[in-house]
């Protein structure tokens, strides 16, 4: 059956109690097990299909939780290493009055970005698999270089590569080095997502239509706009 390797972080979300509100105002929050890549692997396993999740989660509560949280929704959690080096990653988020999401994140470093890429050299893949990636462990890390590492192993068995940029420059020390290597990474997918509000940043063009058609590189046939 085919599968969907999901590589990147898994965290915790704190989600507030209210809205319109600035993330230093909240006062309680509600524990959700999230991360962009996680949340695919598990929409996937909910649909029916097959899906492994690839991450390093600290050897804490938070951890636990999302492994608990994952398995029952039938996502593979083989892959998943722990770590006493750092902490599951955490954000909290909010939500302002112009309709815009504060994020606050606790990653300096996480268990996820220290995750090492020969790791990858256990997993097995093959031509009907699926790899999804985002850029929020692209930031320069271990798990940068295990992304890297994975992508290699897909294109060696013409297995298929979707890529989301999922857009977090709070994480980023430098907005044009985020840019940059997500323009980097964007010729390695067969398959890329991406928002309204992340095209101009990434592409740098004003033009919808050029901006659209300028993804196309490398091995890139299909773009999702949303």
């Amino acid at each position: 059956m085919r599968r969907l390797f999901a590589i990147g972080e898994a965290l915790i979300d704190f989600i507030p109690n209210v809205t319109h509100s600035k993330l230093k105002d909240v006062e309680q929050f509600s524990r959700q097990v999230g991360g962009a890549p996680c949340n695919v692997a598990a929409t996937v396993s909910k649909l029916g299909g097959k899906s492994e999740m690839i991450t390093q989660l600290g050897n804490d509560a938070f951890g636990d939780i999302i492994v608990e949280t994952i398995e029952q929704l039938g996502v593979g959690t083989q892959y998943i290493k722990r770590t006493n080096k750092a902490n599951t990653a955490l954000a909290f988020v909010s939500l302002q009055d112009d309709g815009q999401r504060d994020f606050s994140f606790y990653r300096k470093p996480s268990a996820d970005m220290l995750y090492q890429p020969e790791n990858i050299d256990d997993i097995q893949v093959f031509q009907d698999d699926i790899l999804h990636f985002c850029s929020v462990d692209l930031i320069e890390s271990d798990m940068k270089y295990a992304h890297e590492k994975m992508i290699e192993k897909f294109e060696s068995v013409d297995g298929t590569i979707v890529f989301d940029p999922n857009v977090r420059l709070p994480l980023w020390e430098d907005k044009l080095e985020c840019q940059r290597t997500i323009n980097a990474f964007i010729p390695k997918a067969h398959i890329v997502k991406i928002s309204d509000e992340e095209l101009l940043f990434i592409t740098g063009k004003r033009n919808e239509d050029e901006a659209i058609q300028s993804l196309f590189r490398g091995q890139v046939n299909v773009v999702i706009y949303t």
